[in-house]
């Protein structure tokens, strides 16, 4: 079990990208698709050649999703936070992440799905738990 601080992980770099109104975007090339991907599989995954990124406007959460030159979905990631409203004086409140997951997919050439979660299940600790699956079937 990974035991990373959460202001350590990739979760802050997207925090400030999630207010934007929810559209797509296409052929988008600053999508960091391998980040997760470990080494070992990079040969064994299919590349993405376009992407489509959603954001949501009423909750901290976006959604990429990547297609293959057959217009196949080859990759796709999804991430949220949830917050809470705190008050350090009764008067001023403000929003706080108490929950953030991460789910990032890559579709393999023998068309199974390697999976990559990472939960962050209580902020105030920053503690991030990472794992790896593999699946017959694409993350919804």
């Amino acid at each position: 079990m990974d035991k990373t601080p959460i202001h350590h992980t990739q979760d802050a770099v997207w925090h400030s990208h999630f207010r934007a109104p929810r559209r797509p975007a296409r052929d988008t090339q600053d999508v960091r698709w391998q980040d997760d991907l470990p080494p070992a599989y990079k040969d064994l995954v299919i590349v993405p050649l376009r992407f489509e990124i959603l954001h949501e406007y009423e909750i901290l959460a976006n959604r990429t999703n990547g297609y293959d030159e057959n217009e196949q979905a080859c990759y796709c990631a999804y991430r949220f936070v949830l917050t809470s409203l705190r008050s350090d004086d009764d008067e001023m409140f403000y929003e706080e992440p108490t929950y953030a997951e991460t789910t990032v997919a890559w579709r393999m050439r023998d068309e199974r799905w390697l999976i990559y979660r990472q939960i962050v299940g209580n902020y105030a600790l920053g503690v991030a738990h990472r794992f790896y699956s593999l699946s017959n079937t694409m993350p919804r």
